[in-house]
C-alpha cells in the first residue's frame, strides 16, 4: 500500500508541477506581449513627434523664405538623434488682402496648408495638419486700422499666425 501512496503523491506532484510551469509560461507570454504592446506604443509616439518636427520645419522655411510663392511645395527630413522621418505637403491656400495693420503699413497674410507625415520604427505612422497665416509685404493690401476701430491687434511683416492644427488618420 505504501507504493501505491507513494506512486499516487509522484503523480499528483507531477501534476501541481506541470500546473505551475504553465502558470509561469502563460504569465511569461503576457509579459511578452505588453512589452510588444508598450514598444508600438514608443514608435507611434516617436511618429507623432516626427510629424510635429516636420510641421515645424514647415514653418521655419515658409518665415525663411522671400515671398510666399517661392516655398517649395515638399520637404524631406529625419528628425535629429533618431531614425524616424517626416515628409511634408505645403500649400499656399490664398492670400488674405484686409488685415488690421498700422497706418501706412501695406501687408497681406499668404494662407498655408500644411500637411506632415511622420514615420517610425516598425511602420508606426502618423500624421498632422496645420494651417498657418505669414504676414508679408504687398501692394494690394486693402488696410484696416487697428483697434481702437477694430478689437484685433495690429499685424506687421513677419509675423506669422497658427491659424489651426489637427492630426489626421493615416491611410
Amino acid at each position: 500500500m505504501i507504493a501505491t501512496q507513494r506512486g499516487a503523491t509522484l503523480a499528483v506532484g507531477l501534476v501541481l508541477l506541470t500546473l505551475v510551469m504553465l502558470l509561469g509560461l502563460a504569465g511569461a507570454s503576457a509579459a511578452h506581449v505588453e512589452r510588444l504592446l508598450a514598444q508600438d506604443e514608443a514608435f507611434r509616439e516617436n511618429a507623432a513627434t516626427a510629424a510635429s518636427a516636420g510641421i515645424e520645419m514647415a514653418i521655419r522655411t515658409i518665415v525663411n523664405s522671400s515671398d510666399p510663392a517661392s516655398v517649395p511645395r515638399n520637404l524631406a527630413g529625419r528628425v535629429p538623434g533618431s531614425r524616424d522621418t517626416y515628409e511634408v505637403s505645403l500649400r499656399l491656400a490664398g492670400v488674405e488682402t484686409s488685415l488690421p495693420q498700422a497706418p501706412g503699413s501695406r501687408v497681406v497674410g499668404a494662407h498655408f496648408d500644411i500637411v506632415s507625415t511622420g514615420t517610425g520604427a516598425r511602420h508606426a505612422a502618423d500624421r498632422q495638419r496645420a494651417d498657418v497665416m505669414w504676414v508679408v509685404d504687398s501692394g494690394d493690401a486693402l488696410p484696416v486700422d487697428c483697434a481702437p476701430l477694430v478689437a484685433r491687434r495690429c499685424l506687421a511683416r513677419g509675423m506669422l499666425e497658427r491659424i489651426s492644427w489637427q492630426r489626421v488618420a493615416v491611410e
